[in-house]
């Protein structure tokens, strides 16, 4: 009987009560815009393109390090977008993204989001942690 009381309230709670913040995964920007308002997270919007190789570089020599991964995790939200989808270049434009890879950093304020940073380019791994770890202070979410 215990059991289907708890089946039971789970299926009320419906799938909010399951789900928890998966800082690691890198989300749609719709979403992330809504985890990193309720988490009180900076929310990065990284804009790449599949034929840039300068994306490339930051893919595999920046973004998999495990000291960006892990700084990341604790203190941004992650949203991808790619420039190649309708999506991508509509966001694109509303952030005036000159070319990829761009890095938009913002944060929930007062209602509305404002935007505490931007990158441009590929960069070495210890500037683009250095940047990170200013933008997450002007952010002022971030300790």
């Amino acid at each position: 009987m215990y059991v289907y009381r708890v089946l039971w309230t789970l299926l009320l709670a419906g799938p909010v009560a399951l789900a928890a913040l998966d800082a690691s995964r890198w989300y749609p920007f719709a979403q992330a815009q809504d985890l990193a308002r309720e988490y009180g997270r900076v929310l990065m919007v990284y804009f790449h393109s599949p034929t840039c190789p300068y994306c490339d570089q930051m893919n595999t020599f920046v973004l998999s390090d495990p000291g960006v991964s892990r700084l990341l995790e604790e203190r941004f939200l992650v949203a991808s977008v790619s420039t190649a989808t309708p999506e991508g270049q509509e966001l694109s434009r509303r952030f005036r993204v000159p070319g990829t890879p761009t890095f938009v950093f913002l944060v929930h304020r007062k209602g509305a989001w404002e935007e505490v940073g931007r990158l441009f380019g590929s960069r070495p791994r210890a500037q683009f942690l250095s940047e990170l770890r200013q933008v997450c202070a002007k952010g002022g979410v971030c300790e």
